[in-house]
């Protein structure tokens, strides 16, 4: 167990602060800076230049995944034959936006192109007989899957049974057997050269755009791709490492000047102006938008919406859009609350709880919102059609993918990755469902940490963050998963005042000083403690450009009253 010393105990939570690592500079870089570059990894200067500079080699040759050039090949003989090709999607923001980055790119090399998405409650997940049967009466010769696919074994062989090719795109994890597409392109693949393992649904589909494209329009080939590339890799939860990271930067400098009428209409109706979105924009903003369609109804508003030409149906597609994510979110609201009270006293190693009456489409939110508050696995499930329909979110150290696959016996279908998953099983199964996941949880987390920690990277006053070192710490973002904001600890810093701000004071905002350095600080759904003249402050400097000002703030992660009690850990 760390030192006492190595924790900071806040209003909200228990903070580790991260281990100060023993090693020289890396280039020219402030001490801080470096400290934080180890701390993601990142060993050596070129490694360093590449990650803040997010060089172009973060994006890889496309011809080093697994049958791209099979892909590519077929998609050229489909354009020579005048062929139908049809372009099917998952349902969340990850696939929509593969869907419509695909379509595009198969529309510029000259294809005939159609797509198709599921309806999450009525079809479920991946490829089905009944949606093939449709496309096949279109003229469908080829089908390229989006986001999934990999398992769709009986599907793909009944395409093949009417004429239809298929190929597969999808970054799931694949089986032992795998389906007769004539290309499968996937990074987790056991023929795979490719460098990196965690793009997205809507990476592959960048990837292959890029391999069939970049030959014949070297300089134009990602126009109005790359921007949908950022948007489905941010609201995926994709690590921002790596090619990732060079996606989603090189995406939001398209989407501030993007030629798409339906993401300028979205921008402009939540009043964002281009010059300012950033990934906070994708997270908070765009995404939502994107996946409560699908969510509530049908993700083929948010597709059209990323595709229309026309104003007047932009207009009306953002407003349902909006409609749709304000139902979202008292849903959401509603079922989190309900939820809640499913939880026993004495917390379990996981949370599988849910019940009729739940709205399918927002239990990955709620359980997502339980994993963080109570530290554990969570999985919240609805009841369709008789069956158990579950998603799953996890926390420190648990693998949900590798959980369900110990539990297949008990299942009809599941699938996903080490964070966010989804199953359906039989209502008779639930409890040895429930019992095993619960035991599969305990040996996994005693394997890592059974403490779910938020970490403070470094003890710094904030101060010592202005300037150059600012400049540096800006060339560390896009933030997200893997590279998150970094969040710092300064001690003894004076309150001069404090606002209460927000919907019936839900929040608050102070004047705060150190070292004689006035600055802003804002924190988000924290209760204030009345009386406080000196606080310990977690939090993250950034840069306030509300109404165009551009102005270094503090973001209050948590605090504590200065003097505070040391936990006793040992």
């Amino acid at each position: 167990m760390a030192n006492d010393n190595n924790y900071f105990i806040g209003q909200l939570k228990r903070w580790r602060i991260a281990d100060k690592l023993d090693y020289p500079n890396l280039g020219n870089y402030p001490p801080i800076v470096t400290h934080l570059l180890r701390q993601r990894g990142i060993q050596d200067d070129s490694e360093a230049d590449e990650f803040l500079s997010v060089s172009e080699t973060l994006f890889e040759n496309p011809f080093t995944l697994p049958d791209i050039e099979i892909a590519v090949n077929r998609l050229h003989n489909a354009q020579l034959a005048d062929e139908t090709v049809a372009v099917y999607g998952d349902f969340d923001a990850d696939g929509v936006t593969g869907t419509a980055l695909l379509i595009k790119a198969l529309k510029k090399f000259k294809l005939n192109a159609l797509s198709y998405i599921p309806h999450r409650v009525d079809e479920g997940h991946g490829l089905n007989n009944s949606a093939i049967d449709i496309l096949s009466k279109k003229g469908a010769k080829l089908i390229i899957t989006v986001d999934c696919g990999v398992t769709n074994i009986n599907e793909i062989s009944y395409a093949k049974s009417l004429g239809i090719d298929t190929i597969v795109t999808d970054h799931h994890l694949t089986a032992e057997n795998l389906p007769e597409a004539i290309a499968i392109i996937n990074p987790h693949a056991e023929n795979s050269r490719y460098r990196y393992d965690h793009l997205t649904g809507v990476g592959m589909t960048l990837k292959l755009s890029q391999a069939l494209l970049q030959p014949i329009y070297p300089e134009s080939w990602s126009e109005g791709l790359i921007e949908l590339g950022a948007i489905g890799t941010i609201t995926d939860m994709a690590p921002l490492s790596g090619e990732n990271r060079y996606i989603v930067d090189r995406g939001i400098k398209d989407l501030q000047k993007t030629k798409s009428l339906g993401l300028k209409t979205l921008l402009e109706s939540t009043k964002t102006p281009l010059n300012t979105v950033n990934a906070q924009t994708i997270g908070f903003t765009i995404g939502p938008r994107i996946n409560a369609a699908g969510r509530l109804d049908h993700a083929d508003t948010a597709l059209e919406l990323m595709l229309t030409e026309n104003s007047d149906r932009a207009q009306e597609l953002v407003q349902e859009l909006d409609s749709y994510n304000l139902e979202r979110r008292t849903l959401t609201e509603r079922t989190l609350q309900e939820s809640l009270s499913h939880i026993p006293a004495q917390i379990p190693p996981l949370l599988l709880i849910g019940q009729e009456g739940f709205n399918p489409g927002v239990i990955g939110l709620v359980a997502g919102r339980i994993s963080e508050q109570f530290g554990v696995p969570a999985a919240v499930f609805a009841v369709e059609n008789g069956l158990i329909m579950g998603s799953c979110r996890s926390a420190n150290g648990f693998h949900w993918s590798d959980a369900l696959t110990k539990c297949d016996d008990l299942l009809i279908k599941y699938g996903g990755h080490a964070q966010a998953a989804g199953f359906s099983c039989f209502p008779s199964n639930l409890d040895e469902l429930t019992n095993r996941l619960q035991s599969v949880a305990s040996e996994q987390m005693e394997e890592t940490s059974a403490i779910s920690e938020s970490v403070i990277e470094a003890e710094i006053q904030p101060e010592n963050l202005m300037g150059k070192t600012f400049e540096h710490l800006s060339m560390f973002e896009p933030h997200g998963i893997g590279n998150p904001s970094p969040v710092f600890l300064a001690r003894k810093v004076e309150v001069l005042k404090m606002t209460k701000i927000g919907k019936g004071g839900a929040h608050f905002k102070l004047s705060v000083r150190t070292a004689g350095v006035n600055w802003d600080a804002i924190a988000f759904k924290q209760e204030w403690i009345e009386g406080t003249k000196f606080i310990d402050l977690v939090y993250s400097i950034e840069l306030d450009q509300w109404q165009g000002r551009n102005q270094l703030r503090l973001g209050i992660k948590d605090y504590a009253p200065s003097l505070q009690a040391k936990l006793n850990l040992s």
